[in-house]
């Protein structure tokens, strides 16, 4: 994988000029999180990923941003790679961004996957949850909102194993204020269920059996919105599916791209 920057964003970018597949990344990580997939795909697609603006090697002097710049980034990098329409696979924070892009411009996508996301906005309680991270990290407690977080992101297995270990040095490379950035980015995202049933874009949604933050509900109701779409639930695993169970996640990522590779 090569590396470089655009407009501030650092890119990993396989360029074997193969079609396009783009990774985003969720919060509070970085492009680390796809690894075992950018490597995976790389045999038969032109494998990118990034680090969302604020986080990862994406660094920003004020980090003040709303989930239109995150959308505006997309892209930013899509067009960079000068490739036509690409596939996107987003994850979480990522999926959000995904939707947003999707629904904005159509034409840049050959397909979408949504693991472990949601269509709609932040309820009152999950914007007041967000606040208070804000204010815990701000107060310097940054290894009390990690251990808080990282045990929602996982289920019970994997929280006891190495994955653990894998996900808090991801966050631990992200500034205090660049978590900050994201969480008021994620506050400020739209609510895209009414938008997304008039979208022809094929979709794969994807969630864990025991994912606590966006539960199978969830993914449900965003397939069910979307009229391309096909829903997957992945076995033995929580929020963070494509790290947690990476042979199906994989496996149902492929057959779907395959299947739409033509578009």
């Amino acid at each position: 994988m090569k590396n470089y920057f655009v407009d501030g964003l650092s890119v990993n970018d396989c360029m074997n000029g193969k079609s396009p597949l783009v990774f985003v990344h969720a919060f509070p990580l970085n492009s680390m999180m796809w690894n075992v997939q950018t490597e995976y795909f790389s045999k038969s697609f032109r494998t990118v990923s990034y680090d969302v603006r604020g986080l990862g090697r994406s660094r920003s002097e004020d980090n003040q941003f709303m989930m239109e710049m995150y959308i505006n980034d997309l892209f930013t990098v899509i067009k960079n790679l000068d490739a036509g329409k690409v596939h996107a696979v987003g994850l979480s924070m990522g999926g959000y961004i995904i939707q947003g892009a999707v629904l904005k411009n159509p034409g840049l996508f050959k397909t979408i996957t949504l693991a472990d996301t949601k269509g709609d906005r932040d309820n009152d309680d999950a914007l007041a949850s967000r606040a208070a991270s804000i204010r815990l990290l701000k107060s310097g407690n940054r290894k009390e909102f990690t251990d808080t977080f990282v045990k929602r992101l996982l289920n019970k297995n994997s929280y006891n194993s190495e994955i653990r270990i894998q996900v808090e040095k991801m966050v631990s490379e992200n500034t205090d204020e660049g978590i900050c950035g994201a969480l008021l980015a994620l506050a400020t995202r739209y609510n895209h269920l009414s938008g997304l049933p008039g979208l022809d874009v094929p979709a794969l949604v994807m969630t864990g059996s025991d994912d606590v933050l966006t539960p199978p509900s969830e993914a449900e109701k965003l397939s069910s919105a979307l009229k391309n779409s096909q829903l997957k639930i992945i076995p033995d695993s929580g929020h963070m599916s494509n790290i947690e169970n990476p042979s199906v996640f994989n496996s149902t990522l492929e057959n779907f791209l395959k299947a739409h590779e033509g578009n």
